[in-house]
């Protein structure tokens, strides 16, 4: 027999890295990557509406009286930096979230990127809006007929609410505060209005009833720590996020933009 020495093994394969603000893990898109030909087949055409409705229960099996939309990138947030990141996907990433975190620093509205005052937030949209699109600050109730009137025309919402584990509203007294570009909106066949967001923490278009986002918006009153952030420095305004220059009713109303809204066709 020969004398050879066995092949020694191959060395164990390393783990796979991922790191801070990898894209669309597998774990953000289950099974509505494969959605039932049945579900939501209304949107078929339109597959980020198709999907963020399925994904949220909306309009399953019924298409909507009316829907429409912006076609908006989705830009993943590295850090706290959800206010910038819906604001540079709102300007179609140019500037960039990180163009918009130097400006933001430089005014001192921010230490690491977090935007706990929609006035801060307001000044940097108005700074940077191009051509003949506008921007207001509106104070108050979110579910009300101006703002409802703003996006029937075509207009879109920067909001701060409380996400929860799934992103969605919900009411957290500003302990998960958070940022959202609302890009459209639709009606359910029982009236029932909802609205379509894009934030920096998925890449799937969420679909949200006005009234529970307006409920968390409203709510927003109290800064707690950040988990992921226990040592970090944040910067809030002159009387806190329930303050007038805080997030607590507060969001940005944005108007004229250059780009064509897209109505879907619902029947």
């Amino acid at each position: 027999m020969s004398n050879i020495p066995p092949v020694p093994p191959p060395p164990p394969t390393p783990p796979m890295k991922v790191t801070p603000g990898t894209p669309a893990t597998t774990k953000e898109r289950p099974a509505a990557d494969h959605i039932p030909t049945d579900k939501c087949s209304w949107a078929a055409e339109y597959p980020e509406v198709q999907k963020g409705c399925y994904l949220s229960r909306v309009c399953e099996d019924a298409p909507p009286k009316h829907c429409q939309y912006y076609s908006v990138n989705s830009i993943m947030q590295v850090g706290p930096t959800c206010g910038l990141v819906a604001l540079s996907m709102l300007l179609g990433g140019s500037p960039t979230a990180a163009d918009l975190l130097k400006d933001a620093i430089e005014q001192e509205y921010t230490l690491n990127g977090e935007l706990f005052s929609a006035q801060y937030l307001f000044e940097l949209t108005r700074k940077h809006m191009p051509g003949p699109a506008a921007c207001q600050l509106h104070a108050g109730p979110l579910d009300c007929k101006k703002v409802r009137a703003l996006l029937s025309a075509g207009g879109c919402l920067l909001v701060p609410y409380d996400s929860d584990v799934n992103h969605a509203p919900c009411v957290r007294h500003g302990h998960r505060a958070h940022w959202a570009l609302i890009v459209g909106y639709l009606v359910d066949r029982l009236d029932r209005f909802f609205v379509l967001a894009r934030h920096g923490k998925s890449r799937n278009l969420a679909v949200w009833l006005l009234d529970t986002l307006s409920e968390s918006n409203e709510h927003l009153k109290e800064f707690a720590q950040p988990k992921g952030y226990p040592d970090d420095e944040f910067l809030l305004p002159p009387g806190g996020i329930g303050g007038s220059l805080g997030l607590n009713e507060r969001c940005i109303l944005v108007n004229g933009l250059p780009k064509q809204v897209i109505h879907v066709r619902c029947s």
